[in-house]
C-alpha cells in the first residue's frame, strides 16, 4: 500500500520559523561580551533602524575595546546581516561590506586570531578586497580554505556549536573519502563538547535505523548529514550506510566519492556525460538525484526535507515522484510498486527507538550555542507526527495496544511542546498550531491556518477565516 502523504511532507522537517515582534527589544543583544554571543538566528528578524542601532553599538564597542574578539565577531555577525539588507533594498551589499571593512579592521586589531580567520572565511574576505571581475575563482578559493584551515588550528575550547558545523560542513567538501582525519576530530570535538542534542542524534539514529544495509541516504542540507557523520565516524554505527549531501554537489572530488562508495561509473563527469551537458547548478542537482536513485545497485532514500525541498520547488518530476514510498522517516525510491506499508509497521514496531520521546526534550547547553544547521530537537520530534500519523486509523483497526502506544508518544511530544512554549511553526505561508481541547475529552489538536509574511516588519499575520483552519492531527484522550 502506498503512503505518500505529499500534503503533509511538504509541512515535515519545518525550518521552525515563528511570528516576531516587529518592536523586539534589542538591548538583550547588547552589553557584556563575556555573555552576549550573537549569530544570525539573533539578528534576522530586526528592522533596519534596530540594525543601525545594534551596529553603532558593536563598532563603538570596539572602537574602545580593539582587542576583544567577541565583541569584533558580534560587530561581525550584525554588518553580515545589515548588508543582506542593502542587498534587498539596493543591490549594493558587496560595495557596503566594503566601505565598513570589518574584516579589514579585525585584521589590523586582532591579526592571527580564531575570530580573524573565521570572519574572513565566513565574510569571503578575499572576494571583497577590491577585486574585479572577472575573479580568480581558483586563488580565491585557495585563500578561503587556508583562512578555514587555520581557524580549524585554533578553534577555541568554548567554540559555539554554530562553529563546529560550519568547519564540519567545510571540511565535508574537502574530504574526498581517502583521509578523512581532520573531519573525524572536529566531529568528536563536537560530540565530546556536548553540544549537540541527544534527541537529534536519535532522530538520526531511527532514519539510519530504518534503511536496509548499504542504502545510500540522500540529504537535502547539512542538518541532515551531520548527526549521521557524528554516529558514522565518532560513535561507529551505521558506517554502511553512503550519505549523500546536496549542499556539497557543487564540489566534484565529493560528488566522486560518493560515486565511487555508491558502486557508480565516473563516466558521468567526463566531457561527454551527463553532467557536463547541464545548464545549471539546478539541473545539475536534479541530474545527480536522478542518476542515483536510477543506477546505483543499492537502495537509495530521501530525507522527508528532501522530498519537501524537490516539490515544494516543482524540480522533482512526476514520474520520480510515483516511485517514492514513505517508509517512517525516509522516503525509499522504487521503480517497483511494494508494500511500504509493511516496512513502515516493521520500523516503528521493530527498528525506530521511539521511547526517548517520551522524556523532556533537553535545551541547549547555552541559549546562545545554538546549532548553525541542524532542527531543534522539538522540530525533530514534530516529523513524528506528520510522518506517522497515517498509522493511526491503521492500528485502531488491527492493533488496539499498537494504537494505544503510538496516541500516547503523539500525546507526549505535543504535551512538552506546549509546555516549553513551541505551540506554533511556520512554513511555507501556512502555520501550524497546537491547541489543548477538552471537548469529548482531553487531547490535542494541530492546525493549519495560512498566514502573510510582511516584509516590512519581518512579522507573520494570521488569516482568521475559519474556514480556511484544517486540522491535521488529533490525539484521543488518555485514561489515567
Amino acid at each position: 500500500m502506498k503512503r505518500i502523504l505529499l500534503s503533509l511532507l511538504l509541512a515535515a522537517t519545518m525550518a521552525g520559523t515563528r511570528a516576531q515582534d516587529a518592536t523586539k527589544d534589542i538591548t538583550s543583544l547588547m552589553g557584556s561580551t563575556a555573555t552576549t554571543r550573537l549569530l544570525q538566528k539573533d539578528l534576522w528578524s530586526l528592522d533596519t533602524l534596530q540594525m543601525d542601532s545594534l551596529y553603532d553599538y558593536w563598532n563603538a564597542y570596539v572602537e574602545a575595546h580593539p582587542k576583544d574578539e567577541q565583541a569584533w565577531r558580534n560587530l561581525f555577525e550584525v554588518n553580515k546581516e545589515r548588508s543582506g539588507h542593502f542587498q534587498l533594498h539596493t543591490e549594493d551589499s558587496r560595495a557596503y561590506t566594503q566601505r565598513t571593512n570589518v574584516v579589514g579592521r579585525m585584521e589590523a586589531a586582532i591579526p592571527g586570531s580564531y575570530t580573524f580567520y573565521y570572519c574572513a572565511y565566513e565574510g569571503h574576505y578575499e572576494f571583497l578586497k577590491g577585486a574585479e571581475p572577472p575573479y580568480d575563482m581558483a586563488t580565491y578559493s585557495r585563500a578561503r580554505n587556508l583562512f578555514a584551515d587555520r581557524a580549524i588550528e585554533l578553534l577555541p575550547a568554548d567554540a559555539s556549536a554554530w562553529d563546529y558545523e560550519t568547519w564540519i560542513a567545510h571540511l565535508l567538501t574537502q574530504q574526498t573519502g581517502q583521509d578523512t582525519t581532520a573531519l573525524t576530530d572536529a566531529l568528536t570535538h563536537y560530540y565530546e563538547s556536548g553540544l549537540y542534542p541527544a534527541e537529534a542524534l536519535q532522530y538520526h539514529f531511527n532514519e539510519l535505523q530504518g534503511m536496509e544495509e548499504g542504502g545510500i541516504y540522500l540529504g537535502a542540507y547539512h542538518g541532515d548529514i551531520i548527526g549521521k557523520l557524528i554516529l558514522q565516524y565518532v560513535l561507529g554505527v551505521h558506517r554502511d550506510k553512503i550519505l549523500y549531501d546536496e549542499n556539497c554537489a557543487s564540489y566534484r572530488p565529493y560528488l566522486e566519492a560518493v560515486f565511487e562508495r555508491a558502486g557508480l561509473s565516473l563516466d558521468f563527469f567526463e566531457p561527454e556525460g551527463p553532467w557536463a551537458r547541464t545548464e545549471n547548478e539546478s539541473d545539475e542537482f536534479r541530474l545527480i538525484f536522478r542518476h542515483i536513485c536510477e543506477h546505483a545497485q543499492r537502495p537509495v532514500y530521501l530525507s522527508s526535507r528532501s522530498v519537501r525541498f524537490f516539490i515544494a520547488g516543482e524540480s522533482l518530476p512526476e514520474d520520480m515522484q510515483a516511485c517514492l514510498y514513505n517508509e517512517g522517516l525516509t522516503m525509499r525510491y522504487s521503480a517497483k510498486p511494494y508494500d511500504n506499508l509493511a516496512v513502515k509497521c516493521r520500523n516503528v514496531e521493530e527498528r525506530y527507538r521511539l521511547e526517548y520521546l517520551r522524556l523532556a526534550f533537553q535545551p541547549s547547553k547555552e541559549e546562545n550555542n545554538r546549532q548553525c544547521f541542524e532542527e531543534r530537537p522539538y522540530q525533530n520530534a514534530f516529523n513524528y507526527l506528520l510522518l506517522l500519523y497515517d498509522l493511526m486509523p491503521y492500528y485502531k483497526a488491527h492493533s488496539p495496544e499498537r494504537h494505544a502506544w503510538l496516541n500516547g508518544i503523539f500525546t507526549d511530544i505535543l504535551s512538552q511542546m506546549r509546555r516549553q512554549k513551541q505551540a506554533g511553526l511556520a512554513i511555507h505561508g501556512k502555520i501550524f498550531l497546537i491547541l489543548e481541547v477538552e471537548e469529548g475529552g482531553f487531547h490535542y489538536e494541530l492546525i493549519q491556518k495560512p498566514y502573510t509574511y510582511h516584509q516590512s516588519d519581518r512579522s507573520l499575520r494570521l488569516d482568521k477565516d475559519p474556514a480556511k483552519t484544517v486540522v491535521l492531527i488529533k490525539t484521543e484522550p488518555i485514561e489515567c
